[in-house]
């Protein structure tokens, strides 16, 4: 018995030993890297602010869009309440000449094809009388249907015109909303940024020089021809320019959507601001088919959730505009995650 516990107690030395060993050998199993954890904070926080300032930016897009409605609402209304107008004038215009024929109608004052026959004296008089006839009858049909397409298109533009009035107070009252809500957005989204920009101050010199990491790939590469080419290297020659949220300016400054918009307004093409509303253009792509010029999105959930785009420059590596504390560069898809969806836009 004795002797048992004592091979337990050698058994149970030499296990503590090896634990102790190893974490001699790998003292992170035991201790937490400082850096580590403030780069991942800096993760985090830049995650987070770029989610809530597309949030702002989508807002924005959204208001345009609603104002957009009011002004195309509005001049509906002047459109189509001038046709009533002058439908209504034409209704009148055509009222009296309606009255004109039902009275003649009403007082038997208009010969039939009979009465041409009994009081015609000769099969020439029947003729002439049934042409005079003929003649009439079709005067009186014109009459009848212009006054009947007034009464219509009055009835028509009267429709169109509320409906128009509906739009526009519609388009006008979540414009509104929204604009209530803007200020709100925009202040969580500076908070955001901020926070952003604290947590990387914290970090090392070399971390954050590692975290700025210049271009990424520097190399050169083919876009396809027309718009799309054109976007692209519009997208490349701004590698090494800052992230900027908010900012769209060359050479200063870009955040993700505002690169992509930029890009593609030099080869011609309107993007709206946000990556969430950019997700609205162009034709969906599956992650196999991608080529140079597709925009790709990044999601924390649906389409609501779109918090980053950046553009493909080949199968496999995209250009963007990162994060707070990094510059415009060229990296591999795969070294993302969150991926979305693809769109690739006409041109």
């Amino acid at each position: 018995m004795a002797a048992n516990r004592l091979r337990h107690a050698v058994r149970g030395a030499v296990a503590l030993g090896a634990v102790t060993a190893a974490v001699s050998i790998n003292p992170g199993a035991a201790t937490a890297d400082p850096t580590q954890d403030a780069q991942n904070q800096v993760q985090q926080q830049t995650q987070q602010a770029d989610q809530i300032a597309q949030q702002y930016l989508a807002a924005k897009d959204d208001l345009a869009a609603k104002q957009a409605a009011v002004a195309k609402a509005n001049a509906d209304i002047q459109t189509y309440s001038q046709q009533l107008t002058d439908a209504q004038a034409k209704e009148e215009q055509y009222r009296g000449q309606v009255d004109q024929v039902a009275a003649a109608a009403f007082d038997g004052a208009q010969f039939t094809q009979l009465s041409a026959l009994l009081t015609g004296k000769s099969a020439q008089d029947f003729l002439d009388q049934s042409s005079a006839l003929e003649m009439l009858a079709a005067q009186n049909s014109a009459v009848l249907d212009t006054y009947d397409k007034a009464v219509k298109s009055a009835s028509d533009a009267k429709t169109k015109a509320a409906a128009a009035q509906k739009t526009a107070q519609d388009a006008a009252d979540a414009a509104q909303k929204i604009l209530a809500d803007l200020q709100t957005k925009k202040d969580a989204a500076d908070k955001a940024v901020n926070d952003a920009k604290a947590a990387v101050a914290k970090l090392s010199s070399a971390a954050r020089q590692s975290l700025g990491g210049g271009g990424g790939d520097m190399g050169t590469f083919i876009g396809p021809a027309g718009a799309a080419g054109a976007a692209m290297d519009a997208a490349l020659g701004q590698r090494g320019t800052p992230y900027h949220y908010g900012m769209e300016t060359p050479g200063v400054g870009f955040d993700c959507s505002g690169l992509m918009q930029w890009a593609w307004a030099q080869a011609g093409v309107s993007l709206p601001r946000s990556a969430a509303s950019q997700y609205g253009s162009g034709v969906s792509v599956g992650r196999g088919e991608l080529q140079a010029g597709d925009l790709v999105f990044f999601s924390s959930g649906g389409v609501s959730g779109i918090y980053h785009v950046g553009m493909m420059v080949s199968a496999t590596e995209m250009v963007h505009a990162p994060t707070e504390g990094e510059s415009v560069k060229v990296v591999p898809l795969s070294s993302l995650s969150d991926y979305f969806g693809a769109k690739r836009l006409a041109g």
